[in-house]
């Protein structure tokens, strides 16, 4: 305690770097919390994520003649090692005005089994496959369109038209489901069997992706390359892939998320150590007659090193502090600001997240001192009284 009014007047010596400072430092630890906020957020996913699971599309857009024959999905079910296909059809589009994008999935019958760990009741699942125009909304996108069970949703798709030439489906919302940690946009479910009879003839049939089960967690993995062997000179070739890796921050269009976000993160506490460095440097330089004389009256090197390093740590523990902060209350507002599909998770800032930020401010701190406190250490105190040093 007795240290206190000497820190606080060496930051407060000058004000306007001690505050720069700050906010740069801020500003990194922003970063630091929404980089590995982002990765905490893909652990979860990874963890939630079936071993079990498999998701199979078009290795070329969306297949021959604009999407996959229903007839692949009857074959994958029938090799050895599936325990349950569903087939699924995408339905993009927009509502009103095309910055308002929205995505539907499509399902049939056998996808309550596929998803069986989605927050959906099988009363809700009845209803959605007995009410041909019936939707499920999560609550991130009731929200957005701020609705209710019982309304009516109505959206434009120009990628999927309807038998009768227009481009306009309009749904019933039958219930408003939970969200899920992987969705961060929310999702949109609704009753496969709709959308395929309502588009014309020579569309019928066709296909957006198969999901399944593997009878086996151990096999998924073999099973999806058997999957691919099996339709690699076949008219639609496939790309086929588990949950566990779908969801892994390498799967993100072909780039390692993690290992990038790491990168930024560390690139911020890099500039927070060349900051925080070149200021306290600065700062004993000023002050170096003023060191001499507290050594002078009896201050030891090791009460010498505890005045630096907490002078180091002071801005550096509080832009931690106020950079999670704020990080913290982004991550709660990005999903909204994010495109629908982006595909990233909201960034999670945990109690465990901030631990490691003050142990890093701290490090930093330490780090940024050190040069300064070996040169007071091996100071000539008569040379610096005489400000020759």
């Amino acid at each position: 305690m007795r240290y206190l009014p000497l820190i606080w007047t060496a930051v407060m010596r000058k004000p306007m770097r001690t505050l720069l400072t700050l906010l740069s430092v801020a500003v990194a630890f922003i970063l630091f919390g929404l980089m590995f906020g982002l990765n905490a957020s893909f652990d979860i996913v990874v963890a939630r994520a079936r071993a079990d699971r498999i998701f199979t599309g078009a290795r070329f857009g969306n297949g021959n003649g604009g999407g996959i024959p229903i007839a692949v999905a009857h074959q994958i079910a029938a090799m050895p090692g599936v325990k349950v296909v569903t087939a699924v059809n995408f339905l993009p589009g927009y509502v009103q005005d095309s910055k308002y994008s929205v995505f539907l999935v499509m399902l049939d019958e056998n996808a309550r089994k596929v998803v069986e760990d989605w927050p959906i009741p099988a009363e809700v699942w009845n209803a959605l496959h007995k009410d041909r125009t019936g939707i499920v909304m999560s609550k991130i996108q009731a929200a957005r369109w701020h609705k209710k069970v019982g309304d009516t949703f109505t959206m434009i798709s120009r990628a999927v038209k309807r038998a009768d030439g227009s481009n306009t489906w309009t749904f019933k919302i039958l219930a408003i489901g939970d969200d899920l940690p992987e969705q961060s946009n929310g999702y949109v479910l609704g009753n496969y069997d709709y959308i395929d009879k309502a588009k014309p003839l020579a569309d019928q049939g066709k296909i957006s992706e198969v999901d399944l089960l593997a009878n086996d967690p151990a096999t998924a993995t073999e099973l999806a390359q058997r999957i691919d062997q099996a339709f690699a000179n076949s008219a639609t070739p496939l790309n086929t892939t588990t949950d566990k890796m779908a969801r892994s921050s390498k799967d993100f269009n072909g780039l390692d998320i993690k290992a990038i976000t790491r990168g930024i993160a560390l690139a911020g506490m890099f500039m927070v150590l060349f900051l925080t460095g070149n200021g306290i440097a600065e700062s004993v330089r000023e002050r170096f007659a003023e060191f001499a004389t507290l050594k002078t009256i009896g201050f030891s090197d090791r009460a010498v090193t505890a005045l630096v390093v907490l002078e180091a740590a002071l801005p550096c523990i509080l832009g931690a502090a106020l950079g999670v902060g704020i990080a913290a209350i982004m991550a709660h507002q990005l999903p909204g600001l994010m495109p629908p599909g982006f595909g990233l998770p909201p960034p999670t800032v945990s109690p465990v997240l901030m631990l490691w930020a003050a142990a890093s401010a701290f490090v930093v701190a330490l780090l940024s001192a050190a040069l300064p406190i070996l040169r007071l250490t091996r100071m000539d105190i008569a040379s610096a009284l005489s400000g020759r040093a």
